[in-house]
């Protein structure tokens, strides 16, 4: 199974659009990506094929508020996007924005999905988690 992997620090350029990381496009084939806002303050770049079915799960869920509030916030700052003939993608202004990304942006692969981050939030996110790997690992009973 072809994965993402890994982290890939780029710039983002002033027209909004930054490369995508070569081992990163060599997963992807022609299909649009979507983009949305993700957990945390990133943002998530999904292939087709994987926001297919997480949007089929959302469509399954029970139509309560809470759902509908997810649902809506998904679909108002989704975003279809295609990896240009130089390896990049647009970012749109107002996604940048929620996820403070104007310069660098890292891309973290999560096996099925990237997040982008603006470098120094992760950081942050990371250095300043109320648990560690181990906790969660050890709590899951994985055999790391």
């Amino acid at each position: 199974m072809a994965a993402f992997i890994g982290t890939h620090r780029h710039t983002l350029d002033d027209k909004g659009r930054v490369s995508v990381p070569a081992q990163f496009r060599r997963q992807l084939t022609a299909e649009d990506l979507y983009l949305t806002v993700g957990m945390e303050g990133c943002l998530v770049l999904y292939p087709s094929h994987r926001w297919q079915k997480l949007e089929d799960e959302l469509l399954n869920l029970p139509r309560n508020r809470e759902t509908r509030f997810l649902v809506r916030s998904l679909a108002h700052n989704l975003r279809a996007v295609s990896v240009d003939s130089q390896g990049r993608i647009s970012i749109p202004a107002e996604l940048a924005e929620k996820a403070g990304i104007t310069g660098d942006v890292m891309f973290l692969g999560k096996f099925d999905t990237m997040e982008l981050w603006q470098p120094e939030l992760y950081d942050s996110y990371i250095n300043e988690a109320e648990y560690s790997c181990e906790e969660i690992a050890e709590g899951l009973n994985l055999p790391l």
